[in-house]
């Protein structure tokens, strides 16, 4: 199933949702006043773009360019929300605006162990650069991964849909 998300920058005052959000994804939570910092910050440094579902904020992602890159920093969907291709939009969307800021590709870290948000990446054009041990608050190893802009999509083989009409 897929949910058409509405896509747009968050403000100060999706602060508290994008919160709610962070804690019910993650078992380690970033602290709430690095939301709040990034939020009261000029726009153009870090961008935070929602998906809103009938008015309501579903899933954020949080970027900023480096150099001639991308740097994803967070990408979260509310557990309710899983499954329903609201990731797929955000990380296409700020895949979009890389590319509107002139970056050549995108980086960001995932879990070793985080194997669905692995394919996710996997299929937007991902792949492993960097095995980091430790990366995270846990001890769990990271892998720093890099797709070139503009996104090549590669769908998986087993979602082929013929259709006998």
């Amino acid at each position: 199933m897929m949910f058409l998300v509405d896509i747009r920058y968050c403000s100060l005052k999706d602060l508290n949702e994008i919160y709610f959000i962070e804690r019910a994804a993650y078992e380690y939570p970033w602290p709430y006043e690095i939301f709040e910092a990034d939020l009261k910050r000029k726009i153009g440094r870090i961008f935070y773009i929602g998906a809103w579902w009938e008015d309501k904020l579903c899933g954020f992602g949080t970027c900023r360019r480096e150099k001639r890159k991308l740097k994803i920093m967070n990408l979260a969907v509310h557990p309710d929300f899983r499954r329903n291709k609201i990731g797929s939009q955000l990380l296409l969307a700020m895949g979009e605006l890389g590319v509107s800021l002139g970056c050549k590709s995108v980086l960001l870290e995932v879990s070793v162990t985080n194997h669905p948000a692995r394919l996710l990446y996997e299929q937007f054009g991902f792949k492993p650069i960097r095995l980091l041990s430790h990366y995270y608050q846990d001890g769990e190893d990271a892998y720093l991964m890099e797709s070139p802009l503009p996104f090549q999509i590669v769908l998986p083989k087993d979602n082929a849909e013929t259709r006998s009409e």
